[in-house]
């Protein structure tokens, strides 16, 4: 029996709570959304082990993950970049830190790369919409083209001074992905022995998004 946190209700937070649910009817869940009518449409898949509760995402997490983390798995399913928000508003908060641009050249890592209004980078390695219980396997299901997982790539692309920290997502169900939540409990370990700029990256096989970091007023490398 695993334990879930699941950061999301919408659509892929009610497709993975009915998938997760499926495989392990003995699993528990405990689900966190900002808005009471996601919650409610949560509530009519009658999951057993499911409990909802009313918050926004990043700060239950800031105020909820510590040493010991109560959940099994973390499951990203809210339109932010949990890890990047986690570190902003938890470990990093008040500590001189602050967005910055992701290097241009980063998009080539993948087939489509787009900016986002702080200089983030959201990456795919399809330019068609995927089905919603693709596995994942080596070669991609609709073009057949085999590809290397869009974690290591990342991973790969660090360089000196300025080092890509990646949490990699691993897949649970059929289109639904997730990752220790200690793994976020290492990120910020990794960011705290760093003085100088990094990037971080939330990255599946196929799908990521890359945010800047670095201290106020010193320049990106």
């Amino acid at each position: 029996m695993a334990s879930y946190l699941l950061l999301g209700a919408g659509k892929f937070g009610r497709l993975a709570l009915r998938r997760l649910a499926g495989q392990d009817p003995e699993a528990r869940f405990l689900v966190i959304d900002r808005s009471e009518q996601a919650l409610a449409e949560a509530r009519t898949l009658e999951i057993a082990g499911a409990q909802m509760r009313a918050d926004e995402a990043i700060a239950y997490l800031a105020a909820h993950l510590g040493p010991e983390p109560p959940w099994d798995w973390l499951l990203p399913l809210v339109p932010v970049h949990v890890a990047y928000g986690w570190l902003l508003a938890g470990p990093l908060a008040g500590k001189n830190w602050e967005p910055a641009e992701v290097p241009w050249d980063l998009d080539a890592l993948a087939a489509l790369a787009v900016r986002g209004p702080a200089g983030e980078l959201y990456l795919s390695q399809a330019r068609h919409l995927c089905p919603d219980d693709c596995a994942e396997p080596l070669a991609c299901p609709v073009t057949g083209e085999a590809r290397r997982p869009l974690f290591l790539k990342l991973a790969e692309a660090s360089r000196p001074g300025l080092p890509i920290l990646v949490v990699a997502s691993r897949q649970l169900a059929p289109g639904v992905g997730g990752f220790p939540p200690r793994r976020l409990l290492e990120l910020a370990a990794e960011v705290g022995e760093r003085s100088g700029p990094l990037l971080i990256a939330t990255a599946c096989r196929c799908h990521g998004v890359v945010h800047g970091l670095k201290r106020k007023g010193e320049p990106l490398a």
